[in-house]
């Protein structure tokens, strides 16, 4: 599979959407655009086609936060989110990285690297 990835390129609310509610997740069109440009974003395209995409926020010195690394299940299990993931560990290295995962996901992050830390805490929303 021929996937092409994109730092911080052209983005469309419908194709963002599109993804989310293919993993269940529902957001607000009128903001996420805004969301991504506040951030540091991957897009993965199969075919001109948005499959999936991965988000960060950081300071470039200290802290990054990961969010968002979301791939079309008919997409999963090629390597697509591991790719992404390498592509912002890499852009940010020297850093602390942090993150919460939606149920299921934890194995995934542990194959990236990522380990428990019983020093965080978060305000649910």
């Amino acid at each position: 599979m021929d996937v092409k990835y994109i730092k911080n390129g052209k983005l469309n609310s419908k194709e963002i959407l599109e993804v989310f509610k293919s993993v269940g997740w529902n957001k607000e069109e009128d903001n996420i655009i805004e969301a991504f440009k506040n951030s540091y974003y991957i897009t993965a395209y199969v075919n001109d086609k948005l499959v999936g995409f991965s988000r960060a926020i950081s300071d470039n010195h200290y802290y990054t936060g990961v969010y968002d690394v979301i791939v079309m299940p008919e997409y999963q299990k090629n390597g697509i989110g591991k790719n992404m993931m390498n592509i912002i560990l890499d852009e940010f290295k020297g850093t602390y990285f942090f993150l919460t995962y939606t149920e299921g996901k934890r194995e995934f992050y542990e194959k990236c690297g990522f380990k428990d830390n019983d020093n965080s805490m978060w305000i649910p929303r």
